[in-house]
């Protein structure tokens, strides 16, 4: 009997399957492999001083997605074979009840307060902004230590407040006292501190400097690079198995890997592979939206019109006129007048 075909997903089930897609690459596995790094040290040797890692790179790179793959398949599975017996709840759920990896994101300009309240929310503590700073630390301290975090992942660095030479002294010993804590959360935990290309720009204290490994390579990606050029060609091939493999059309777009459009791709991502997913779903969406069931030119050129041209991504949109203007390196990692949403 020949069997029905799977039904296809409507346009807006298009955002949730993607916000939810994992898709590997040679900068992600390397980071990966040291995420394991820094773990299995902490595991081996748990009363030793531990080092750090750092992530940087632009808004969208896919640093903040490779921090909860690694989460979701290799530290969840290898939690809940330690557990007895587990709850039938939702991923989300297990995310937040697993105890080997901790992953805080910062919120605005962090300062002591904010850095406690940070840690305890991602804690999941009730009143994440009860106490003073010390007593908030006390509580923050205690948890780690009692679920026997093996590994923490410290997002959006950029936000650290560090020393500064001029303004109010109340400010500067606020930033001395951040600087001071990393540096004895440092010694306890492996920290990856995880932030924009701005985030190098954050100046740690020296003794937390000489207990962090060299940067992660993130990118960006840069088609004069042949290497570069491959990942985004391979990562594109994915993302088009990735398509069907979710339902959203009945045929690999191969479109995605081929000809010109992997380079037309690269230059209007400024060479992030997370902003090529953002500029493909919202192709898709078009397409879908149209009542089309496969994936055009015509739509990668209204993504790009739409999102990247709009928020100075690129000067000019590539799927119209052809890839013939390659921006610099330099201009790729720099993303100053980006706001991206």
């Amino acid at each position: 009997m020949l069997m029905s075909p799977r039904p296809l997903v409507a346009k807006d089930e298009i955002f949730g399957i993607f916000d939810a897609m994992r898709i590997k690459h040679p900068h992600h596995e390397d980071a990966v492999a040291i995420f394991e790094t820094l773990r299995n040290r902490k595991k081996s040797f748990p009363n030793a001083q531990q080092t750090a890692g750092c992530l940087f790179a632009g808004s969208c790179s896919g640093k903040t997605t490779t921090v909860k793959w690694y989460i979701e398949k290799i530290l969840l599975p290898e939690w809940l074979a330690s557990q007895p017996a587990h709850p039938e709840v939702e991923m989300e759920v297990l995310l937040r009840m697993q105890t080997l990896g901790l992953h805080v994101e910062l919120s605005g300009e962090t300062t002591m307060s904010g850095l406690m309240s940070d840690f305890l929310e991602a804690l999941d503590d009730p009143d994440p902004h009860r106490g003073t700073i010390k007593q908030r630390r006390f509580r923050v301290e205690k948890a780690l230590k009692r679920r026997g975090y093996q590994i923490i992942f410290l997002d959006e660095t950029q936000h650290l407040k560090t020393q500064t030479n001029a303004g109010p002294i109340g400010r500067q010993d606020d930033a001395t006292s951040v600087q001071n804590t990393l540096k004895r959360w440092v010694k306890r935990w492996p920290i990856i501190f995880v932030g924009t290309q701005h985030a190098e720009r954050v100046v740690f204290e020296h003794q937390v400097q000489t207990r962090t490994n060299p940067p992660i390579h993130f990118g960006p990606l840069h088609f004069s690079r042949e290497q570069d050029a491959k990942i985004v060609i391979e990562f594109c091939g994915r993302l088009a198995l990735k398509i069907v493999q979710h339902g959203i059309l009945d045929e690999s777009p191969e479109i995605l890997a081929g000809g010109d459009v992997p380079l037309c791709l690269n230059i209007a991502s400024k060479g992030r592979l997370g902003l090529i997913t953002i500029i493909v779903r919202m192709a898709l969406e078009y397409a879908v939206g149209s009542g089309l069931r496969e994936l055009r030119r015509e739509h990668l050129e209204k993504a790009v019109t739409n999102y990247s041209l709009r928020i100075g991504l690129c000067s000019y949109n590539p799927f119209t006129k052809g890839p013939h203007l390659m921006p610099s390196i330099e201009e790729f990692a720099n993303d100053n007048s980006i706001e991206l949403v």
